[in-house]
């Protein structure tokens, strides 16, 4: 039943507001960029763009094409400009990957306010306007954590529309774009399911063929580069079948059924309440909860779909069911929540409750896993309040009348001129390739030129500095250069022609008291080296002969536990010749020099 929020102020006599929701969104967005990012998720975006620098060929990737297509043309970009790729500034590296979730939500946002305002609701003082717009959940797992759950919102909406006015063969292709964009997508299969039944008759039997052309047509588009290079088993595999089997938990930081019953992090597999019945675990009862509601869900959508606002409700009933019931649950698994509630708000298909709910609930979930870093937000902080108490005086000190509100005909090109300025700003950050060559010594740091590629369990691959972004140190002796990492961590390099030895020193930074890891050096992917387990303790040296090799791969493993690993390979180095020997000979020459002086 279509009701309006009490809290939704209508304006009958005035001309309602509209065009900020686009400027809001994007100032906003652009804002929280500054917040720390989620390091582990980071790190598997550098690797993957440092991989797909070299093409489609080598890229190992759990995740369906449509972000790693992204990456691929950025990397074209990068490449062409002559920048480094992936960018170091976390900012810049996270504006670039999340520009197309800034798209949606400012799609979101404008769909929102055009909604509100065919209802007769001013915006500007509605909870639904401002809940999109400057939505903590939104927020939180985009920009400040950099997140990409938003990605599939858009096709799965133009799914679901596309379905219920039984257009199926557009249907197809989106619901296929937004498996692609996220596999967790799959969970409105059975709404959509039921919409396909609605339509299905002897007479429409056509529209079953429409559905598979569809999808077939947009995975293969989808997945032509992996195609043309062979790899069409082995990356959907790793998308989508594989991933089924590498989260074995019956819940990870999601406030679910399973983490009221048995806590967090518990195997998913393990009876319950101690019983020896194999029948009675998580993954089992889980799996039947969800499939009972998948059925109710699909056969309502089948039979009681007379309005869209229905099939919206049907969507959030089983992004629920999904998130409270299914075992394997990840804290951000209910994030599609959000969007669905606040269109079905914003329409008037749903009470503002809803959206209020939906909000906190995917708000909390992320906030048990995600403390902010005050130290990236308050410098933004900081300039925004000296701008606030500027306008402050010129407006009501001195009297001047401000006139911020902007005619609809302006927000998008003030939209455009923001984003155009940020991207301008982080582009005039970027650092150029540079080309090191062998210093005087006849060395190179591993931190002055480009990694291959690299994955680390938590946090960026530090240059110079720890992963906790202080200098480097091992057990007091400090380090002008080197690589910060934290365990686990794999960071490979092509070895530089002429490199014979490569030599650093290892050890755990002051972060890693009680930390305890492995150190290994493989050349072309065979080890050659081992530090064995490694505890915090004066640093180490490792020399080893790479003349022979191609690739040189630095692994840390974190022997167990992964808490306070963090581990440095300080002056990490590329050789000509041998250092040591170089030092030998070094210490000769100042010997003979002293005898001749002496003997003088």
């Amino acid at each position: 039943m279509k009701t309006h929020a009490s809290t939704d102020v209508q304006s009958s006599h005035s001309p309602l507001t509209a065009g900020w929701a686009l400027p809001l969104t994007t100032i906003i967005f652009i804002a929280a960029l500054h917040a720390l990012g989620h390091g582990g998720d980071l790190s598997y975006w550098t690797s993957w763009m440092s991989d797909l620098l070299r093409g489609y060929d080598t890229i190992s990737a759990n995740y369906p094409p449509i972000l790693l297509h992204w990456f691929w043309l950025l990397a074209q970009i990068f490449d062409g400009l002559g920048f480094v790729y992936p960018p170091k500034s976390e900012v810049t590296l996270k504006f670039f990957a999340l520009l197309p979730i800034l798209f949606i939500q400012l799609w979101l946002s404008l769909r929102v306010e055009q909604q509100l305002i065919s209802r007769n609701i001013e915006p500007l003082r509605s909870p639904i306007f401002w809940g999109v717009v400057a939505s903590p959940a939104l927020l939180l797992d985009g920009p400040v954590w950099g997140q990409v759950d938003l990605l599939p919102f858009l096709p799965v909406w133009l799914s679901l529309s596309y379905a219920f006015q039984g257009r199926f063969f557009i249907a197809g292709i989106a619901f296929t774009v937004a498996l692609m964009c996220k596999f967790q997508a799959i969970v409105l299969l059975p709404v959509l399911a039921g919409l396909f039944m609605r339509q299905l008759s002897f007479k429409t039997w056509y529209h079953a063929p429409q559905v598979i052309a569809g999808m077939a047509v947009a995975g293969v588009i989808g997945f032509l580069p992996f195609i043309l290079n062979g790899r069409f088993s082995e990356m959907f595999h790793a998308a989508y079948l594989g991933n089924t089997s590498i989260f074995p938990y019956a819940s990870m930081n999601a406030a679910n059924l399973w983490y009221a019953l048995t806590g967090n992090l518990t195997n998913m597999h393990v009876p319950l309440f101690g019983s020896q019945n194999e029948w009675i675990t998580p993954h089992k009862i889980g799996l039947f909860l969800f499939i009972s509601a998948s059925i109710l869900v699909m056969l309502r959508a089948w039979f009681k779909t007379e309005r869209f606002g229905q099939v919206i409700s049907l969507s959030m009933a089983i992004l629920l069911a999904f998130f409270v019931f299914a075992p394997s649950m990840h804290e951000r698994y209910l994030f599609l929540l959000v969007p669905f509630a606040a269109m079905g708000c914003a329409r008037g298909d749903l009470k503002c409750g809803w959206f209020a709910i939906s909000t906190l609930l995917v708000t909390l979930n992320i906030l048990l896993v995600l403390p902010l870093d005050g130290e990236n937000v308050w410098l933004q902080l900081s300039w925004l309040h000296v701008a606030t108490a500027s306008i402050a005086l010129i407006s009501l000190a001195l009297g001047f009348d401000l006139k911020v509100k902007p005619p609809t005909y302006y927000s998008r090109p003030v939209t455009a001129i923001a984003i155009t300025v940020f991207t301008g700003f982080q582009v005039a950050q970027l650092e150029p390739i540079k080309h090191i060559s062998f210093d005087e010594q006849g060395k190179i740091y591993l931190s002055d030129i480009k990694e291959e590629s690299y994955t680390q369990g938590w946090g960026r691959l530090q240059k110079d500095r720890t992963i906790s972004n202080n200098s480097i140190t091992i057990a007091n002796q400090h380090f002008d250069k080197g690589l910060g990492a934290h365990a686990p961590s794999k960071i490979v390099y092509t070895i530089p022609a002429g490199a014979k030895y490569f030599q650093a020193f290892y050890g755990l930074d002051e972060g890693g008291k009680k930390g305890r890891v492995r150190f290994d050096v493989l050349l072309d992917d065979q080890q050659v080296w081992s530090s064995g387990t490694t505890n915090y303790a004066t640093a180490k040296k490792v020399l080893i002969d790479i003349s022979s090799a191609r690739e040189i791969t630095l692994h840390i493993d974190p022997v167990g536990s992964m808490n306070s690993d963090h581990a440095n390979w300080a002056e990490a180095s590329f050789w000509q010749d041998n250092p040591e020997a170089k030092k030998l000979i070094a210490s000769q020459s100042i010997i003979i020099q002293n005898t001749r002086r002496d003997s003088r």
